[in-house]
């Protein structure tokens, strides 16, 4: 009853504007009824990794470990064999020997005029000078650095901020006393970890997603020297090898979150008939005798990320093809035996039942065709890399000390005098990149894979060992 009484208020109140209107008034137009509720948007997809999109261009910021070319090469790789269905750009702009505030010399013309969506910044080795920690390098270097984050805030630029890599005391002391000249690095891993903890704070309250690049490597370092106490990633104390390149570039793509697998392909038997237990849409064509032999064409839509031989040790210690691109296949209710993989006509390997049952991988197989092909991405990058990216870093360089020197002159007439020169050369560069680019981007597409599970063929018998005959015994 109380219900019926508030709701029977509700209604009188609600009939009050109408009422004051007068009983006498004309009746108004008919009312357009309310529009029906609008259906609730369906959910938006969860982003993944970076979430980069067709046409992002993607700028790395640094010093000579950047110019470096190989821990970006090695992410360059990984964007172009994981994403083949979108056109992604690339652009290496660190410079041997620059602190923050050089990089703000070229903004305009070497990062801006790129016209970057996502830009990480790698800085911090040569800022502190290789000493002990000061306040006011400190103070120089975190003013650089503001001042390229407020510049690229601008251009609305997405950004990332990197802890500068370690510095290998155990390497330093092992060098050339020209090499150690004008470093007096007492506690220099300290003051690159003070570095590296300033920046995940200015991540933090910036908003900008942070990369650890400090930690992996002196972490892998102390763990191998428990077995080899001469065990180094950077030789040289400062710039890592390729191994330890491989390892930032690790770095990046975890914390970036992109997805680790290429694909994972299951099939079983249900009843008398080869059926597909996931992955469906990928797969089709499926055919074979149950329990012995096996055909069906999968539809990947990535190729494995290949690393250069350069970098193989560093591909081991960190399981890079299993943990990073694992291509998977599981096939439960292969009789006992031994069974050949064949894809698009190549034998890849043999493995018996239960290793197919628990899951066979592939990412790392030379014989494999998707392998060859992701090989022939990385090949061709290497090459966009060291005929064309790497001398326009040398380029950069170069007019680095010209400007340097025209500053220390006080004349900017040579520099100027020279800059067109440089245009023409780096336009050349540019063009060569983009060449070698439309080039990747024509081979990274992966091909629908026939793949076929054969007994393989019995194993050759061991010849029987023969016993010596014993000598007669003369009686």
């Amino acid at each position: 009853m109380a219900i019926f009484m508030k709701y029977t208020s509700l209604l009188l109140l609600l009939a009050m504007p109408m009422l004051a209107r007068g009983i006498n008034e004309k009746p108004s137009a008919a009312v357009t009824p309310a529009p029906a509720a609008t259906p609730p948007k369906p959910a938006l997809p969860k982003q993944v990794g970076l979430g980069l999109k067709d046409g992002d261009r993607f700028i790395f910021i640094g010093d000579s470990i950047t110019h470096q070319c190989q821990y970006t090469q090695f992410v360059e790789d990984f964007y172009y064999t994981r994403y083949p269905q979108m056109r992604l750009h690339f652009r290496n702009a660190g410079i041997s020997g620059d602190r923050a505030a050089d990089v703000l010399d070229r903004f305009d013309d070497d990062i801006a005029a790129f016209k970057p969506t996502v830009a990480t910044i790698l800085l911090g080795m040569n800022d502190g000078a290789y000493q002990d920690f000061s306040p006011e390098l400190f103070a120089a270097y975190s003013k650089g650095m503001l001042a390229i984050m407020d510049k690229l805030d601008a251009l609305k630029v997405r950004v990332i901020l990197m802890g500068p890599t370690m510095f290998d005391h155990q390497s330093f002391t092992k060098l050339t006393p020209e090499r150690q000249k004008n470093k007096t690095p007492t506690n220099y891993n300290a003051v690159l970890a003070y570095f590296s903890a300033w920046q995940r704070e200015t991540a933090r309250t910036r908003g900008y997603l942070y990369v650890d690049m400090y930690s992996p490597l002196n972490s892998v370092t102390v763990e191998q020297r428990k077995t080899d106490k001469d065990f180094t990633l950077v030789a040289d104390a400062i710039h890592p090898g390729a191994d330890g390149q491989l390892m930032m570039a690790c770095s990046m793509i975890e914390t970036f979150g992109e997805p680790r697998s290429v694909f994972s392909a299951s099939l079983g038997l249900r009843g008398q008939e080869w059926k597909s237990i996931s992955a469906a849409a990928a797969i089709s064509a499926i055919s074979g005798t149950p329990g012995r032999t096996l055909s069906f064409t999968f539809a990947s839509k990535a190729l494995p990320w290949v690393v250069t031989p350069d970098a193989a040790l560093g591909a081991k210690l960190l399981h890079v093809g299993h943990r990073y691109s694992q291509e998977s296949l599981i096939i439960g209710g292969l009789g006992n035996g031994r069974y050949d993989l064949i894809i698009n006509g190549n034998p890849v390997g043999t493995w018996d039942n239960m290793a197919f049952g628990r899951h066979v991988e592939i990412e790392e197989d030379p014989d494999s065709p998707t392998w060859q092909a992701g090989n022939r991405i990385a090949e061709l990058n290497a090459k966009r890399n060291a005929e064309a990216v790497h001398p326009l870093r040398d380029l950069y360089s170069k007019r680095k000390g010209k400007l340097r020197e025209a500053r220390t002159k006080n004349d900017m007439k040579l520099f100027e005098a020279w800059l067109p020169e440089f245009k023409t050369k780096a336009t050349e560069l540019e063009a060569l990149a983009d060449q070698y680019e439309t080039e990747i981007y024509a081979s990274n597409k992966p091909l629908p894979l026939k793949i076929e599970i054969k007994p393989a063929a019995p194993l050759p018998a061991k010849p029987k060992a023969i016993a010596p005959k014993k000598a007669a015994v003369k009686s």
